[in-house]
């Protein structure tokens, strides 16, 4: 079996635990902050965010992470949202570049990964634009289709001969929402005898934002706004406990019923980072149940653990782990990958 049939037939799941590894292999050490904020130069997981979102060391007793972020949610409370999205992208602006092939740490895990497996598609519950951001200085992704749906996005003036691909090779599905991409589903129409513009419901359109990673997106660019924007922190789902309202939303939606499709075709899955936490569970079990008969695998450093509970819950799938990292992982030559 050749290299492409191999990519086509895996379907990769990512989770927090594959941004881990991007600070080190873009040559940050566990202590660097970023300048402006203070906060720790690598990706979060949920343990890192107590400071930086709520100001506190520790948890309540009787608190998860995710009931702090319901707590502000219901409470209309935002700041805690928005230094979590703020965080990642100023990582996405900070990291990517370094990581990205021609970068001072073009040649990395991550760059190794995605050369390796150059068709498979990417199915994310991250919020980051690292993939689509290494990918696309590969010369190998574009907004306009590479999240899975249309996206409206322009494209400025640039010299003739380094124009980017019009088709991506594969997409980037952001199961929990980007946030770079948000909804429209309105119009404007005239109607007879009426020279008056009005405002109609429509089939939704997705547009691109790119927001304060503009410049990393070159040559695309966010397209006009009009009316309404959607703020960057209802593009995507909180991390709170009970995710079902948010996976309404139309983008998200879309963006499911592709994974599905990939998830039923798949002969194996690779899940990457992913702890299938419960909190999650509305997140994953479509997925799950799409992946009955298949074969997954999931690579993390505590993959055990969560495989010993899925079994049970999940009888029908073919479980197997690789108790390490994503760094790991690539550096051993990809173990556990169906030939």
């Amino acid at each position: 079996m050749n290299n492409s049939t191999i990519n086509k037939s895996i379907v990769f799941l990512l989770g927090a635990g594959f941004n881990c590894d991007a600070a080190a292999e873009a040559g940050k050490t566990k202590t660097d902050v970023l300048a402006s904020t203070g906060r720790l130069a690598r990706y979060p997981l949920v343990g890192d965010l107590l400071e930086p979102c709520f100001g506190r060391k520790d948890l309540p007793s009787d608190k998860s992470v995710e009931n702090l972020f319901q707590d502000c949610t219901d409470s209309g409370d935002r700041k805690p949202l928005e230094a979590l999205y703020e965080w990642l992208m100023e990582l996405d602006y900070y990291i990517a570049p370094h990581l990205k092939r021609g970068g001072s740490h073009g040649d990395n895990a991550y760059t190794k990964f995605l050369e390796k497996f150059r068709v498979s598609p990417l199915l994310t519950f991250n919020y980051d634009s690292l993939p689509e951001l290494l990918l696309l200085s590969e010369r190998s992704w574009c907004p306009m289709d590479g999240y899975g749906v249309e996206v409206l996005a322009n494209t400025r003036k640039i010299r003739k001969g380094s124009q980017p691909v019009e088709k991506s090779l594969r997409p980037i599905l952001h199961l929990h929402g980007s946030l770079c991409v948000y909804p429209v589903n309105y119009g404007f129409e005239k109607r007879p005898s009426s020279d008056t513009l009005w405002m109609v419901d429509l089939p939704p359109k997705f547009k691109f934002d790119p927001d304060a990673l503009g410049y990393l997106f070159h040559p695309f660019e966010g397209v006009q706004h009009g009316l309404t924007r959607t703020p960057i922190h209802e593009r995507v789902i909180a991390p709170v406990p009970d995710k079902a309202i948010g996976l309404e939303g139309e983008f998200i939606k879309a963006v499911y019923g592709k994974a599905v499709d990939f998830m039923s075709a798949a002969k194996q899955i690779i899940c990457i980072g992913y702890s299938f936490n419960q909190h999650d569970k509305h997140s994953y079990a479509k997925l799950l149940q799409a992946a009955s008969g298949k074969s997954v695998l999931i690579v993390a450093p505590d993959s055990e653990s969560s495989v010993v509970r899925l079994a049970a819950e999940y009888p029908d799938i073919e479980w197997s782990t690789q108790n390490m990292s994503f760094a790991g992982w690539v550096s051993n030559d990809y173990p556990g990958v169906l030939q």
